[in-house]
């Protein structure tokens, strides 16, 4: 069962666990479940690149560093985490899925296919490792039913 997008959108937690608790309801018992987020933390990197006045500009809590929850829904890693669990999901694992390479993006298409193939290697080496978790634009935990 994949959700690749509906936590994107969903603002309260009674909607975000409404959303875990139908596709527990449709997946088979022992089932696996795909859950993407997009990560809260790693953004700021991202805006940043694109305009260099987003600190003192960007749309988000600046003692806080929570971004505001539009046109997309933030989580960080506990919150993504701690939302699943409370939704009576087991985390089998959790990774970050693209990475800095949103921010790397050119320099990853000049490329050699040999360089890209160890670039892959590398991260998958890095995805799952719990400290760079929230160093990604987009966040995956894979669960059990």
């Amino acid at each position: 069962m994949l959700l690749f997008g509906p936590l994107y959108h969903l603002k309260s937690d009674g909607d975000k666990q409404q959303c875990i608790s139908e596709a527990k309801r449709v997946c088979k018992d022992g089932g696996k479940i795909f859950f993407t987020f997009i990560s809260n933390d790693f953004v700021f990197l991202t805006e940043f690149g694109y305009d260099s006045g987003y600190f003192g500009n960007g749309d988000y809590n600046k003692e806080t560093f929570k971004l505001n929850d539009f046109p997309f829904v933030f989580h960080t890693v506990d919150a993504a985490r701690n939302l699943l669990k409370d939704g009576g999901i087991e985390i089998l694992h959790e990774v970050a899925s693209d990475g800095a390479s949103e921010l790397l993006a050119s320099r990853i298409n000049e490329m050699s296919k040999e360089d890209y193939a160890q670039y892959l290697r590398y991260h998958f080496y890095i995805c799952e490792k719990p400290e760079l978790l929230g160093m990604t634009n987009h966040l995956l935990f894979v669960g059990e039913k």
